[in-house]
C-alpha cells in the first residue's frame, strides 16, 4: 500500500467553513433573527439524519466548522461516500487520507452504508484497507463502482468473509483475487456490473456463497470469462440479467438457474442461446428479451407467472403443447419478429385463461418490411376462455397497420366481451407501399365490437 501524507485530517478550507456557516445562518433565519443558532437545538438523532442527506462525506465533514456541538457530529454518521473526482486537479493522496481518516474516526455503533466511486488512480490496495476497515466496523451495505472509461479495478482479497454484510453493489470489478470458498452468510443483495471472473466455477461458488441470497442483479459483457452462467441459490426472489455485449458476438453459451422460490426475472440477452430453468412455482412476474433457441423446458418454467413480457428474437423457438397458464392475467408480447409472433399470441391466448391485460408492441424501430410474413392463419379454431370471461385491456403499440395486423385487431375486438378499454397507436415510421393507415383505422372505428362498453382509441 503507497505511503499517504497529507495535512491532518479535519482541516476545513476556508471556503467550506464560509460554506458552512453561509448555509446555517440561512436555516436560522427566523423572524428576521440572523444570529441565533435554533437548528443546533434539535436532537442529536435529527441532526445525523440531516447530514446523511448531503451528497458525499465531503460535506458533510465542512459541516464541522459551523459551531462547536457540530465538530464532532459528523463521526455518528452511518452513511459514508466517497468520489475522488472532486479531487480532480488536486493530490490524489489529500483523498486516500481522507477516506482512510473518515473510517477511522467513524464512531457510530454500525456502519450502514459505504459508498466508494473511484477511477484508475486508485489500487486494489487502497480498496483492500477500506474494506477491512469497513468490515471492522460491521458494515451492512457497500457499493464500489469504478469509472467504466477506465477499465477495471482487481478488488482485495480481503472481500472474502463477512457476518454483517447485507447488499455488495460492484461495477467494473475483477473479482478473480476473491478467496472461495467465502462466506457472505446475511448478504441479500448482489449486483455485479459489469465485472470480471475468472472461470464458470468461480461465479458458482461465489454465488453460492451467499446462502440468504434474495436479490441478484448481473449487468454482463462479452468480456467477463464466463461461458455457462450458473445460478444456485435456494432462496433468490429476484433476478436480473443483462448481457452487454462489447462486440458483434458474446461469448456465451447457456443459462442454468435453479431457483425454486424465485418471484421476479428479468433477462435480457440477444446472444445466449441455450437456457436450463428448474421449476419457479412461485414465480409472479417474468420480462424476457431473449434469443434462447431450446425454449420447451423454458415455457414449462413459467406456468405459475401472473405478469409475462416476452420477446424471443430466434423464430425456431419451441412452445410445448399441453402446458396452461393459470396464473397469467398480464401478457405483453412483442411483434419484431414477424414470421413466428402470431402463432405464438394464438397458442398463448389458448392457455392463458384468467388473461385480463394484452400489450402488443414492436420493440424494433426500423421501417415496416416490405415482406411481412406474419397471417392469422394460426387463429383458435375457437374463441379462447379469456377473450370472452376476462380479457377487459388490449393496448396494441407500433402497429404496423398492415392487413393482416388488421384481422388480428378485429379478431381481439370482435371476440373480446369483457373489454374496458382499449389502444391502438401506429408506428411514426410506416411504408406506404405495404400499408394503408388511413383506410385500416376507419376499418376499426366502425367494426362491430364484442363488448358494448369498451373504450376504443384510435391513434
Amino acid at each position: 500500500m503507497r505511503l499517504v501524507t497529507a495535512k491532518p485530517f479535519g482541516e476545513v478550507t476556508t471556503k467550506g467553513k464560509n460554506q458552512a456557516k453561509e448555509s446555517a445562518k440561512i436555516l436560522n433565519c427566523q423572524s428576521g433573527q440572523f444570529n441565533v443558532d435554533k437548528i443546533s437545538d434539535l436532537p442529536e438523532d435529527l441532526l445525523v439524519h440531516i447530514l446523511t442527506l448531503l451528497p458525499t462525506t465531503n460535506d458533510i465533514v465542512a459541516t464541522s466548522g459551523v459551531s462547536k456541538r457540530w465538530k464532532s457530529l459528523w463521526k455518528k454518521v452511518h452513511k459514508l461516500r466517497f468520489n475522488d473526482q472532486i479531487y480532480h486537479g488536486k493530490k490524489y493522496e489529500s483523498f486516500l487520507h481522507f477516506v482512510e481518516k473518515a473510517l477511522v474516526l467513524h464512531k457510530a455503533p454500525t456502519l450502514v452504508s459505504l459508498r466508494l466511486s473511484v477511477g484508475p488512480k486508485c489500487t486494489a490496495d487502497d480498496i483492500g484497507l477500506w474494506i477491512k476497515l469497513a468490515l471492522d466496523r460491521n458494515i451492512c451495505e457497500l457499493i464500489i463502482k469504478h469509472y467504466s472509461d477506465h477499465g477495471h479495478i482487481r478488488l482485495s482479497r480481503r472481500l472474502c468473509d463477512s457476518k454483517t454484510l447485507v447488499s455488495l453493489k460492484l461495477k467494473n470489478a475483477i473479482l478473480g483475487a476473491i478467496c472461495l470458498p467465502a462466506c457472505f452468510s446475511s448478504l441479500r443483495t448482489l449486483h455485479l456490473r459489469y465485472a470480471k471472473y475468472s472461470g464458470d466455477e468461480f461465479v458458482r461458488n461465489l454465488i453460492s456463497s451467499c446462502p440468504s441470497l434474495q436479490n441478484l442483479v448481473v449487468k454482463r459483457h462479452n468480456e467477463d470469462n464466463v461461458k455457462r452462467f450458473v445460478i444456485v441459490v435456494r432462496y433468490l426472489k429476484s433476478l436480473t440479467v443483462y448481457l452487454s455485449p462489447l462486440h458483434d458476438v458474446a461469448d456465451s453459451d447457456a443459462y442454468v438457474l435453479n431457483t425454486p422460490n424465485l418471484k421476479y426475472l428479468n433477462i435480457k440477452d440477444h446472444y445466449t442461446d441455450l437456457c436450463s430453468f428448474e421449476d419457479m412455482p412461485y414465480l409472479d412476474e417474468a420480462n424476457l428479451d431473449v434469443a434462447f433457441t431450446d425454449t420447451e423446458k423454458f415455457f414449462e418454467s413459467l406456468t405459475s407467472v401472473k405478469k409475462l413480457s416476452l420477446c424471443l428474437k430466434k423464430s425456431e423457438a419451441q412452445y410445448p403443447e399441453g402446458i396452461i397458464f393459470s396464473q397469467l392475467v398480464h401478457l405483453e408480447l412483442c411483434t419484431c419478429d414477424d414470421s413466428k409472433w402470431l402463432n405464438l399470441l394464438a397458442k398463448l391466448l389458448r392457455d392463458s385463461p384468467k388473461l385480463r391485460v394484452l400489450k402488443l408492441n414492436d420493440k424494433n424501430h426500423d421501417f415496416v418490411s416490405k415482406y411481412c410474413t406474419c397471417s392469422w392463419n394460426q387463429q383458435p379454431s375457437y374463441v379462447p376462455q379469456c377473450l370472452t370471461e376476462n380479457l377487459e385491456i388490449f393496448e396494441w403499440r407500433n402497429y404496423k397497420a398492415t392487413f393482416k395486423e388488421r384481422d388480428v385487431a378485429v379478431y381481439i375486438l370482435k371476440n373480446s366481451t369483457c373489454l374496458k378499454k382499449s389502444v391502438i397507436s401506429p408506428k411514426f415510421k410506416l411504408s406506404g407501399e405495404i400499408c394503408d393507415h388511413h383506410i385500416i383505422r376507419d376499418d376499426l372505428a366502425s367494426m362491430f365490437m364484442g363488448s358494448s362498453s369498451c373504450e376504443l382509441k384510435l391513434d
